[in-house]
């Protein structure tokens, strides 16, 4: 995108808020935002001048430091730099041993965490799916207790309400030692949502406002649905959630200026066709990029997908997308690139798709990282050695980078046809299928002390009664 067209965006954006304004259904942040000289009206619609913002979106941090279970670095949210993740909440999954689709159970979500623990292209975990044979309204922590005891890998979380998320934040800073050091070195990141086209609601407000005093690094979005939530134009829809974005920025920053936040301005399409919401078209790809473009203008870390496709099974549609999302992804930049063996629109989650995902995300990297022009690599030495009639099979330059410079696949096939046929004849869905059993049988993930789990399970037991 070009600076001019930055410019316009941001201009029609504050425009927005200025003039249409949003709603606040939070009684802190309402407070918070008349003190700081926003027009508050008596239905709760906040106006917001372009002062506010301009001077608070400078104390949003550029650079979010994550660490693993463990208290290791994992991840650094700044830039460009991309990181993939598995995704959240959905209610489907289809199941490895049967093939077929079914509820998803918590059973699951530990199963989906130790395997995502086990593959390398894997930087972040979600629970990949709503747990229906746990209570509803305290779910979440039961997602966030498999998750953390499956996996030593950073945990991007959902909760249902404040007081499921001060109690996965119990749970996360006995698993880090305290809160201290929780703030210090989190290893957490909290997922919450607004509500297209200009809606933030209590429940949401309520849990960013936590964050944001806890200093717990938190991903504050909505996604606005071109022809429903948001305008039926790519530029409409996207300076519209541009907009909303904004006004979250500042609640947020409000209650604790320079508190980590990542955000996402998400635009998706109505089928009307279909009544279905696609997760791919180039019309997601290219907000995509917007989203990014305008993050970095304004230096706030970012959140987008990828790795997940709207084929109901896993076939050469999802093959597709899944390819061309994760690439789209990481040429872009985005830090935090979640939902990543989804299927069905966001409905159905498929481990043998995640392990698909991991192995594209392996080609990817190599794809990304070019070329090499160093005297070493570029040979001429050994070009002149070796001279016009000879090869480089044996020759030590060889033994020296063919394993660095060469992509190698664990999955995608190389072979001839009779050597193919000879291993077996088996289809990348086959390999998936195999290379998850392998994982889920033989990957142990570190485990947490028993003081700890013994410490979670209290935590998951109080208030049931």
């Amino acid at each position: 995108m070009y600076l001019e067209q930055k410019e316009e965006i941001h201009n029609a954006s504050l425009d927005l808020l200025e003039r249409t304004g949003v709603l606040v259904h939070e009684e802190q942040a309402l407070q918070l935002l008349k003190a700081a000289g926003c027009a508050v009206d008596v239905d709760n619609r906040v106006r917001i001048p372009e002062r506010v913002v301009e001077q608070v979106i400078r104390s949003v941090p550029q650079k979010i430091e994550i660490y693993d279970r463990s208290g290791r670095p994992a991840m650094v949210l700044e830039d460009r730099k991309a990181y993939f993740g598995t995704g959240s909440d959905t209610p489907n999954v289809i199941d490895f041993e049967s093939g077929q689709r079914r509820a998803v159970v918590l059973k699951d979500v530990e199963t989906a965490a130790r395997l995502a623990d086990g593959l390398e292209n894997v930087n972040f975990i979600m629970c990949m799916g709503l747990a229906s044979d746990v209570p509803v309204q305290r779910s979440d922590r039961y997602h966030f207790a498999a998750m953390v005891e499956n996996s030593t890998k950073p945990i991007m979380f959902t909760a249902w309400s404040l007081d499921g998320l001060q109690a996965i934040y119990e749970m996360a800073a006995t698993c880090a030692g305290s809160e201290e050091n929780l703030r210090q070195i989190p290893f957490i990141i909290h997922y919450a949502m607004a509500i297209a086209p200009f809606i933030h609601p209590k429940n949401s407000i309520e849990k960013l406002l936590f964050c944001a005093e806890k200093y717990l690094p938190v991903e504050y979005h909505s996604v606005d649905i071109g022809g429903c939530t948001a305008p039926a134009t790519i530029a409409g829809s996207f300076v519209q959630g541009n907009a909303r974005m904004l006004s979250g920025v500042v609640i947020h920053q409000l209650k604790s200026p320079g508190a980590p936040l990542i955000v996402d301005t998400s635009v998706a399409f109505f089928d009307m066709s279909t009544m279905v919401s696609p997760y791919f078209g180039p019309e997601v790809l290219l907000s995509s990029i917007m989203n990014k473009e305008m993050a970095l203008y304004y230096g706030i870390p970012t959140f987008a997908k990828a790795g997940a496709s709207d084929a109901k099974t896993l076939d050469q549609q999802a093959g597709l997308e899944i390819g061309m999302t994760i690439l789209n992804e990481y040429l872009i930049g985005n830090n935090l690139i979640h939902d990543m063996g989804y299927l069905e629109s966001g409905m159905t989650a498929s481990l043998e798709s995640l392990v698909i995902c991991n192995e594209v995300v392996s080609l990817v990297k190599r794809f990304v990282r070019g070329v090499d022009f160093s005297p070493e690599h570029l040979s001429l030495e050994v070009i002149d050695e070796v001279g016009p009639k000879g090869n480089y099979l044996t020759h030590e330059h060889t033994l020296r980078h063919f394993r660095d410079e060469f992509w190698f696949p664990e999955l995608l096939d190389h072979n001839n046809y009779d050597t193919w046929l000879k291993e077996g004849g088996k289809t990348l869905i086959e390999k998936a299928h195999q290379r998850t059993r392998e994982i889920m049988n033989e990957h142990r993930p570190e485990p947490l002390s028993e003081s700890i789990i013994g410490e979670i399970e209290r935590i998951l037991k109080a208030g049931e009664e």
